[in-house]
């Protein structure tokens, strides 16, 4: 029998196989992220899941080092992850991590309208989707919510409780 957190993997992976052999990605020339990969992709993460005044940021609960991990597994969301922080970074000023704030989330929400068939927009849905998930299965993301376990496998209380 499977435990809640090895099907999940489970279902990342297979979520993650299909939507990114939906695009043409070559894995052959996957390497290990750059330092400023790492850092565009920390960043990015952040503009996702910032802090507030209840939890940390995506960084302060380690998702960009969950997320690296699982592309492990995966070349071709590896290499997607590889060329969304390249794209990001050719904004022909600094890199994404170094834009003020407004810029980054200006650059993220046009990527939320572009093509989905193109990287920026494959990169922000699949990374999106999966950070999520990696940052709300942290109890650590639980304060100021009205949730004290999660949802699965019983489902949400009723309202009333």
């Amino acid at each position: 029998m499977l435990t809640s957190q090895t099907r999940r993997r489970l279902l990342k992976v297979v979520g993650v196989f299909f939507l990114s052999h939906t695009i043409e990605i070559k894995a052959a020339s996957v390497t290990a992220p750059t330092d400023l990969e790492r850092s565009t992709f920390a960043t990015f993460l952040d503009v996702l899941l910032p802090r507030d005044e209840f939890t940390g940021s995506a960084t302060d609960l380690h998702v960009d080092r969950e997320l690296l991990s699982f592309a492990e597994s995966d070349p071709r969301f590896k290499r997607l992850i590889e060329l969304g922080c390249q794209w990001l970074n050719m904004t022909g000023g600094p890199p994404f991590a170094k834009l003020t704030t407004e810029q980054q989330i200006a650059l993220v929400d046009w990527m939320t309208s572009s093509d989905f068939n193109q990287i920026p927009r494959r990169f922000y849905e699949l990374v999106r989707l999966t950070a999520i998930e990696m940052y709300f299965s942290q109890p650590a993301a639980w304060h100021g919510l009205a949730i004290k376990r999660p949802p699965q496998p019983t489902g949400y209380p009723p309202p009333w409780v």
